[in-house]
């Protein structure tokens, strides 16, 4: 009897282990839905295990939205949400739960009015979670770039207003980009988003931002389907901004950073 049950813990166990290893490679390769079925699923017993198979489904989920994937934005924002939720609390160490967070949230701020969002207290939620993030994983380049980028995207849809009420200061989010960039873990992904928060800032911030476009456009970065569909967004913007000019290329990264682009493959 005994062996039996041990039998049974073993079995268990390596159901959780292999649903985990599997969200990761479902995500990995672009295969979000079926990454999110098995984030989502109840396998594995251990928390810790369990928050990163809720991570993943976040993750999967914005990645949806993000490469104009998603049917219903809303939806799939608060359901990241919730598994962000999810995940910080059985693992409150899970930097990128606090990350998933504060990416649903911003999805779901851009559908509110400036007034509604500041109403809710988004911005300061959203800089908490970063700041928690960066507290458990110091060398986290993606909480330095989404900080980057909560600066210019206040500046953006709050202007002075935002900036008073938050602290938000562009010179500020251009520099933590600036050190996301210079990180030994930068990869395409966090690199054309803030290529693109930079690019479309009212302060002069284009050389930074091709600089860091460039970076993120080259072949080869990285091995993910999302950072690989990255990469070419990176190109895309670079090959406008070249042949078509600013105002162009700023019209079409603000398509990508409002999140109305449809899916072109």
């Amino acid at each position: 009897m005994r062996f039996f049950a041990f039998i049974l813990v073993l079995f268990f166990a390596g159901t959780g282990a292999r649903a985990q290893a599997n969200a990761l490679s479902y995500y990995e390769s672009g295969q979000y839905h079926q990454a999110i079925e098995l984030g989502e699923s109840e396998l594995d017993t251990d928390r810790v295990a369990r928050a990163e198979n809720l991570v993943f489904a976040a993750r999967s989920r914005l990645a949806l939205i993000d490469l104009g994937r998603s049917e219903n934005h809303k939806r799939d924002a608060k359901a990241a949400l919730a598994d962000a939720e999810k995940a910080m609390k059985l693992d409150p160490n899970n930097a990128e739960a606090h990350l998933m967070k504060v990416a649903a949230l911003g999805i779901l701020a851009r559908g509110m009015s400036k007034m509604k969002s500041f109403r809710k207290g988004i911005a300061g939620k959203s800089r908490r979670h970063i700041e928690v993030a960066m507290e458990l994983d110091p060398q986290s380049a993606w909480a330095r770039a989404m900080l980057g980028m909560w600066h210019l995207e206040i500046i953006r849809r709050g202007g002075k207003f935002g900036a008073r009420v938050t602290g938000a200061n562009a010179d500020e989010g251009a520099k933590d980009c600036a050190l996301a960039y210079q990180s030994k873990n930068f990869d395409a992904g966090m690199g054309t988003q803030c290529g693109l928060a930079l690019l479309i800032s009212q302060q002069d911030f284009r050389d930074e931002a091709v600089s860091i476009l460039r970076q993120a456009s080259q072949p080869g970065i990285s091995p993910i389907a999302y950072n690989i569909a990255m990469s070419e967004r990176a190109r895309e913007i670079l090959d406008i901004l070249d042949h078509e000019g600013l105002q162009a290329a700023r019209e079409r990264a603000l398509i990508y950073l409002n999140y109305t682009a449809s899916d072109r493959s």
